[in-house]
């Protein structure tokens, strides 16, 4: 690929942005809608960013509790003829994709599979989730009933749209990232040029789902439900834990003559899953938390909302499985492929080999940025 703008900024930045009110899936209205949203890109987007949102400190990671709505951006959006990237994060995520901390980071940047010199690279908190964008922290957040990756794919619309961006070269997205990034196809035809779904399926499965019960069980359990819940947020973390990961990668790295940890008693596998635990109740919440998980479990692209297209209609999309992922297997990815095939997408599959399991896409570096690459610079 040439390049396409004479120069990027020097770093990744963060912006607030106030949206339009967002009517879900089940009829209730997101209002204030607002999101948090990383670019990196030509630095003639800038003045257009600072116009439209409020830039955020990148050190600014936690929870948000918004009470006051931001102001309103207005005027001109960003060039449309530079080729945009979003990438949508899975479950836990946040919008920081790139930069110090980034969890893309190895492939976001200068000279990488995402080079900002050469496309736009966005990445933006999903609704629902507790790191800027509306979510069931804020003041005024509705009794949604049912909650699904529609809506969430519905919000990055509105996002592009308040941008000025009607068409993004590439979405690409793993785990929840990816059904999103597959329900953003689907709401607009044509809106997406390429794919990249990893670790994902056109529909949840009933293993998925089966955990993501187990997990909410655990949450409710606790004695701070709803508001304080603590130590349920851990171990609903220790058991999603054993399923991002496969048993040969937890042995090498865990086994039981690795040496022992924080308590002389513990097992390494077992300190491991409570520094997991508590790193994820350093840094969520059990309400976003729950929200993700329904929205997980509610994915399914034939389930679309009303005056949905039938399909996302043409476009490329390259479908990634990870060989050893017990959570979205090799043959789930198929079936991915083969529903974007009749649905009128050229869709091609590669596998990544690893021994981590689903959270190889964090992991193999190496296998991922050919794939990115491929991605963003296949034709039909």
């Amino acid at each position: 690929m040439t390049g396409v703008h004479s120069s990027a900024a020097a770093a990744p930045r963060l912006f607030d942005l106030r949206l339009p009110p967002l009517t879900v899936v089940d009829g209730a209205a997101v209002d204030p809608h607002h999101a948090r949203v990383q670019w990196w890109g030509p630095e003639t987007d800038l003045p257009v960013l600072e116009r439209l949102g409020t830039q955020v400190s990148p050190e600014a990671t936690g929870p948000v509790a918004r009470s006051t709505p931001l102001r309103a951006g207005s005027g001109p959006g960003l060039d449309p003829s530079v080729p945009t990237v979003l990438v949508v994060h899975a479950l836990t995520g946040d919008a920081r994709a790139a930069g110090p901390g980034g969890w893309w980071g190895p492939l976001v940047g200068p000279g990488r599979a995402l080079d900002p010199a050469l496309v736009r690279v966005l990445c933006v908190n999903n609704l629902g989730s507790c790191y800027g964008s509306s979510g069931p922290l804020d003041a005024g957040w509705p009794q949604v009933r049912r909650f699904t990756p529609w809506d969430q794919a519905a919000a990055l619309w509105a996002v592009l749209d308040a941008l000025g961006l009607e068409r993004l070269r590439l979405a690409t997205g793993a785990s929840l990232g990816g059904m999103i990034a597959l329900c953003l196809a689907v709401l607009r035809p044509g809106g997406v040029e390429r794919l990249l779904p990893i670790g994902t399926a056109s529909a949840a499965s009933a293993w998925v789902a089966g955990w993501n019960h187990v997990a909410r069980q655990v949450l409710r359990l606790d004695p701070g439900w709803p508001s304080d819940v603590g130590r349920g947020l851990e171990i609903a973390r220790q058991v999603a834990m054993l399923t991002y990961r496969a048993e040969p990668s937890l042995d090498a790295r865990h086994h039981r003559n690795a040496g022992r940890a924080e308590q002389p008693w513990a097992l390494p596998i077992q300190s491991y899953l409570e520094y997991q635990g508590k790193k994820l109740r350093r840094r969520f919440d059990a309400r976003p938390y729950l929200l993700q998980l329904e929205a997980m479990d509610n994915h399914d692209l034939d389930a679309r909302p009303p005056r949905t297209p039938d399909g996302p209609s043409g476009g490329l999309a390259l479908c990634v499985d990870i060989d050893s992922d017990q959570l979205f297997t090799p043959a789930q990815v198929d079936l991915l492929a083969d529903w974007l095939t009749a649905h009128g997408v050229e869709a091609r599959r590669a596998t990544i080999r690893s021994p981590h399991g689903h959270d190889a896409f964090l992991i193999e570096w190496e296998a991922l940025d050919p794939l990115v690459r491929l991605a963003l610079r296949s034709t039909t």
